[in-house]
């Protein structure tokens, strides 16, 4: 008995959601193939040839995706901090309802300081360096850089709930990202965090007294005796 013939319209969705798999498949090939590079050779010696030949796809794929190296490398970037904010997004979900403000705010930092490191921040180390003298690079950079500042914004903002509403949190959360490049850039000379999350620690307790404290007061610091003459 013959088999009755498919419609064409859903003969026609079906090829069209395969094809549309199989580019997407091909992009996060691309993607994740350049981020290994950059972390590997970093960004002058990550060529669209090798990376090509990283992710096992023919050059006309990669021009048909990713005209120019620059849209490749800062896809792939952001391709990264994608997935980055994803996963820390599930490890907020998971934080208690019942958590004290304390608490949240902590975790809220603790996040802060991971989604600036790793990987991510290696990967973007490349292209910072590479951007100072690449000015079509720099360009891109900076649409990349103002779009993931606005989404690290917004993610902890849903982390923080009503604690976002504290008048300096904005001002807190900045510090901390920039704290947070900053311990991982000394960790590319120094692999022993213990100093690093000393200094941490030490802010997360500032931070929270700025944010939790009714009169938005932080503590005077302890001055230090005048030294005395020898």
């Amino acid at each position: 008995m013959p088999v009755p013939a498919e419609p064409q319209s859903q003969s026609a969705s079906r090829l069209r959601r395969t094809q549309e798999e199989r580019s997407t498949e091909t992009r996060a090939r691309l993607l994740d193939a350049t981020i290994e590079s950059l972390i590997d050779v970093g960004y002058a010696h990550t060529t669209t040839t090798a990376v090509c030949a990283r992710a096992g796809l023919s050059r006309g794929a990669q021009v048909h995706h990713f005209p120019k190296k620059q849209d490749l490398v800062v896809s792939a970037v952001a391709h990264l901090a994608t997935r980055r904010a994803d996963e820390l997004r599930g490890r907020a979900a998971e934080l208690p309802a019942a958590a004290s403000a304390e608490h949240r705010l902590g975790s809220l930092l603790s996040l802060a300081r991971e989604a600036l490191s790793g990987p991510l921040f290696l990967a973007a180390l490349e292209l910072w360096v590479a951007s100072r003298t690449d000015v079509e690079l720099h360009r891109a950079l900076v649409r990349f850089e103002r779009a993931a500042g606005r989404g690290l914004v917004d993610l902890w903002r849903d982390v923080a709930g009503p604690l976002a509403d504290a008048a300096r949190f904005d001002a807190v959360l900045e510090l901390t990202m920039h704290l947070a490049r900053g311990l991982a850039l000394q960790q590319l000379l120094r692999r022993d965090d213990t100093a690093r999350m000393r200094a941490f620690e030490l802010w997360r307790e500032l931070a929270i007294a700025a944010l939790l404290h009714p009169s938005g007061a932080v503590p005077e610091p302890v001055s230090q005796p005048p030294e005395e003459d020898s």
